[in-house]
């Protein structure tokens, strides 16, 4: 109580009094009821926001700290303080910074009253905790010469709160070094009133000055031609979906540099304090990658030019050398098979192949005019080079045989295909029906070994079971 009674005294005294050399030794506060009700008022208002109290008599060096603020350093409770104790525990890294500040405070001349924060280390334990600290002076006129007398302050455990900063700064500076090392440009525009928060980086990549401050119209209007209506077009078909993310491949034409492609995404963002729709994204240079992925394709399509000819020059030379039989015929029908998928797998789609297109795409042979024999159904999977090759060969194989001895060769035959992930195997199900009764071979021919062993290979498997109601043949892709 008679530390928050000093600290009331000294704000509503006169700073600036002549003392004598006996008032200069002690400084006692005038006991008033109004001084009384208020001081009782600040200390249930310190306690309750957490802010501990200290007062130091600079002429006798007597310190005085209210209970919490000598929780907050572990300080003992019923002990006394001395400046000392106060000086020991300041964070060694931080007591210059500290004194300098305190300096400050009791020259007359500056009579700062200003906020520092600084690390101590408890006096009980040695934990290092965070204060906030706010010191002002009471100053008195000593034989002519102003001098402070007292210093009197507050201060506030703030451990939590700093360290949250130092994290968020950090974080901030990663997401910072992870930006610049990807070459990637941030940007926000205001949808309301067309305004980009532009960056040094996002200039470099649209080919502007790093100063400038560009408008969204000006951004836009390097946009390569035609891209301009189709960010718009995508952008719509997002917004009519309920999407608030949006990535997309974006052509620019830059002055001077011809030109380029961007990844842009972004993500639409309202803000409900200020009742704004904004636009935050980010934006990065892909024009290399974009190059050597057109380099690639041009590639594939020069490889499977050249497969389709060697593919070609066999037959011929197959044609010149045996005489046209059946034999011959199976023959060309696997070559077109695996130069079909080839094409498949190497064309000209960005995308990647899929069981569904190579099954469509090669059942295409065994189809007539305004007939389809088979019943397609079941999940899909990308597939990889050699699973292709293998399942055309397959594929090739059973259609074959189905048109020679199964179901194909009767009007009313059908295929059933299915296709299905079961225990971690992709399943692919062929079952003949409305065939001939099938009778099983009684020899192992080069078909049933192309089938069963050298198409896929393991870990696939196909397994054929010759039922009398038609052929049943389970191809098993197995991901290792």
């Amino acid at each position: 109580m008679a530390l928050i009674r000093k600290v009331v005294e000294i704000n509503v005294s006169d700073n600036d009094v002549d003392m004598s050399d006996d008032e200069q030794s002690r400084i006692e506060p005038i006991e008033t009821e109004s001084t009384e009700v208020l001081t009782e008022r600040l200390l249930v208002a310190c306690r309750a926001a957490g802010i501990g109290v200290w007062d130091c008599d600079l002429v006798s060096r007597r310190m005085n700290y209210s209970g919490l603020a000598k929780e907050i350093f572990g300080f003992p409770p019923d002990g006394e303080v001395t400046l000392e104790m106060v000086q020991s525990v300041i964070h060694p890294n931080d007591l210059a910074d500290t004194q300098a500040a305190s300096q400050r405070v009791l020259d007359p001349e500056v009579r700062a009253e200003e906020n520092y924060t600084y690390r101590i280390q408890r006096f009980d334990t040695g934990e290092i905790r965070w204060i906030r600290a706010h010191g002002i002076a009471a100053f008195r006129k000593v034989g002519g010469k102003v001098e402070a007398v007292r210093y009197t302050g507050s201060m506030q455990d703030v451990t939590e709160r700093e360290l949250e900063q130092q994290l968020a700064a950090q974080s901030e500076t990663h997401l910072r070094l992870a930006i610049d090392a990807a070459g990637m440009a941030i940007w926000d525009l205001d949808l309301e009133t067309g305004e980009v928060s532009h960056s040094p980086e996002l200039n470099r990549i649209l080919g502007f000055p790093a100063e400038v401050k560009p408008t969204a119209a000006e951004f836009r209007a390097r946009y390569a031609v035609g891209e301009r209506e189709r960010m718009e077009a995508e952008g719509a078909a997002a917004q009519a979906r309920g999407d608030t993310m949006i990535q997309s491949r974006v052509r620019y034409d830059i002055p001077g540099r011809g030109e380029i492609t961007c990844v842009l995404r972004a993500s639409l963002a309202l803000d409900e304090k200020a009742a704004r729709r904004r636009v935050i994204g980010v934006l990065f240079d892909i024009t290399e990658q974009a190059r050597a992925e057109e380099r690639l394709r041009t590639l594939n399509r020069e490889v499977v030019h050249r497969l389709k000819n060697v593919a070609s020059l066999a037959g011929v030379f197959a044609k010149q050398t045996w005489s046209r039989d059946e034999a011959m015929d199976i023959y060309l029908g696997r070559l077109r098979a695996l130069t079909l998928s080839a094409d498949l797998m190497f064309g000209a789609s960005q995308e990647r192949l899929t069981l569904h297109v190579l099954v469509e795409r090669t059942l295409d042979a065994f189809r007539s005019a305004g007939e389809n024999p088979f019943e397609i159904q079941g999940d899909d999977i990308e597939l990889e080079e050699k699973e292709a090759n293998g399942i055309a060969l397959v594929l090739h194989e059973l259609a074959t045989n189905a048109m020679k001895h199964g179901s194909l060769s009767t009007p009313e035959g059908r295929v059933q295909i299915t296709k299905v992930w079961e225990d971690g195997t992709f399943r692919l199900d062929w079952i003949e029906k409305n065939g001939p009764p099938v009778v099983p071979p009684s020899r192992r021919g080069f078909g049933s070994v192309l089938l069963q062993r050298d198409a896929l290979g393991p870990p696939h498997t196909v397994d054929l079971d010759f039922l009398p109601k038609g052929l049943h043949a389970v191809i098993r892709l197995r991901r290792t």
